[in-house]
């Protein structure tokens, strides 16, 4: 029960949430901390990605192997990822293995050496898995799009960096960016699954914040200059809110883009792209059925005129990426370049239709309940009970209980559904991004784009 969850914080200035499932046989542990590609500069672009790597290549008392042999025996389930704006490092094991997962990702955050060899080596597989991105256009045409509507803002950066500024990056320059970026203020833990508060609240004490005093290595209270070679986008630190980021940086400008890239492929992937809201948005439960009923399901407008009427493209769908002072909606659809032209027309009909009139109440209530049924079912595992109550705690600066965002949910009506498509979908404010096979797609979408700007329909 949501009444269940419980947040504490250490001296240090660690939160802690904890949500015990004791109907479960697992565990779940989590480490987010509010520090992702949005916190850098051109200079170091993918330095937040090289250290989630390189937190894994050993520590002062484990190397990598000795790592792995235990992550395999918690099950292989401990991972990590880099985000835009905060990195996770978590695990998923038996709930008598929980302390252990603890105690090896708490080794990994605050003891691992950043030896010089595997440093090198990791810039290779770096490079690597950016190509591998690069040459992937479901990939390409998300991070390019994304990259020319934020031109200019690091919230434009790939997260895994430019190749040539990874490579280039010393193992002085990774620690220094580690040390100074990875705070107490800046992280929260989160246990979901078969535990005891007390017991696991000792332990983390105990490993994240011995005695009671400042934790050693990255977790220390230290205070820094502001520094414009590594910060210019965030503003000097003067405080904040209890409970919520620490730092305050500039909200990135959009700016309306056509982009593509060639790729010798037989598909056409093309991205419109809207600016939207961000994630402390009150509108973000309007925007959430929004998202169901344009592009989000099977049940979706675009999914039923694009696909099933007009058999135009196998897959077309609409996602929201929102961030802490702004947001994009996206639409994508993949087909063949000859298809491409009508997609974007019949795309625009659909928006049309959103903006005209409200939804018809049995659509509504369609949504609401498909909305309600995915939110139940993501809440069966410990993981995802994990990494929510984590990334709330983290962006939002508390839990959102799931009866009060469902709640929030049954509450929103069409006319709130049509005033947010009023205020996002507007055709005179959107992005282009194409990848794959242009033919003479591109040129005519092209076009199309132009007379958007100048209509605005």
């Amino acid at each position: 029960m949501t009444e269940q969850i419980e947040q504490i914080s250490l001296p240090n200035g660690i939160r802690v949430v904890l949500e015990p499932m004791p109907y479960v046989k697992t565990a779940a542990f989590g480490i987010f901390v509010g520090v992702g590609s949005v916190c850098e500069t051109k200079e170091n672009n993918g330095i937040s990605h090289m250290i989630e790597h390189m937190l894994f290549k050993g520590t002062k008392t484990r190397s990598a192997k000795v790592l792995a042999d235990i992550t395999a025996r918690l099950g292989d389930t401990v991972n990590a990822y880099t985000g835009k704006e905060y990195t996770a490092y978590y695990g998923v094991t038996i709930a008598e293995e929980l302390y252990c997962l603890m105690e090896v990702l708490s080794d990994m955050l605050q003891y691992s050496v950043f030896e010089q060899g595997a440093l090198s080596k990791e810039k290779g597989v770096i490079c690597e898995e950016i190509d591998m991105y690069n040459n992937s256009p479901d990939d390409l045409v998300h991070e390019l799009a994304q990259k020319r509507v934020w031109q200019g803002h690091p919230l434009g950066f790939q997260i895994s960096g430019n190749k040539g500024v990874v490579r280039g990056l010393s193992r002085d320059h990774v620690l220094a960016y580690y040390r100074r970026e990875y705070r107490p203020e800046r992280m929260v833990l989160s246990v979901a699954g078969a535990f005891e508060k007390k017991q696991v609240t000792e332990r983390l004490l105990e490993l994240f914040c011995p005695q009671g005093q400042r934790a050693s290595g990255a977790l220390k209270r230290e205070k820094h200059s502001f520094d414009t070679r590594y910060g210019r986008y965030y503003e000097e630190e003067t405080g904040q809110a209890e409970g919520m980021p620490l730092r305050s940086r500039k909200t990135a400008e959009y700016k309306r883009s056509f982009s593509r890239a060639k790729r010798d492929t037989s598909q056409l992937h093309m991205n419109l792209v809207f600016p939207a809201i961000s994630y402390l948005d009150e509108r973000r439960y309007a925007a959430a059925v929004f998202h169901s009923v344009l592009g989000g399901s099977n049940n979706s407008l675009l999914f039923q005129k694009i696909r099933e009427e007009e058999g135009l493209a196998y897959a077309v769908y609409s996602y929201g990426c929102p961030y802490a002072k702004e947001g994009l909606l996206h639409i994508d659809a993949v087909s063949a370049p000859s298809q491409a032209e009508a997609i974007f027309s019949y795309t625009m009909e659909v928006c049309g239709l959103l903006r005209e009139k409200p939804v018809p109440e049995e659509t509504l209530r369609t949504h609401k309940a498909l909305i309600r049924t995915e939110a139940i079912l993501s809440k069966e595992s410990v993981q995802s009970r994990m990494e929510g109550n984590g990334r709330s705690v983290l962006l939002r600066g508390y839990v959102v209980s799931q009866e009060e965002e469902l709640g929030k949910i049954e509450q929103i009506t069409a006319e709130e559904l049509q005033q947010y498509a009023l205020s996002v979908l507007r055709p005179e404010r959107m992005s282009i991004c194409l990848v794959g096979e242009m033919g003479s797609a591109g040129q005519r979408l092209w076009h199309s784009f132009e007379r958007l700007q100048e209509t605005g329909n």
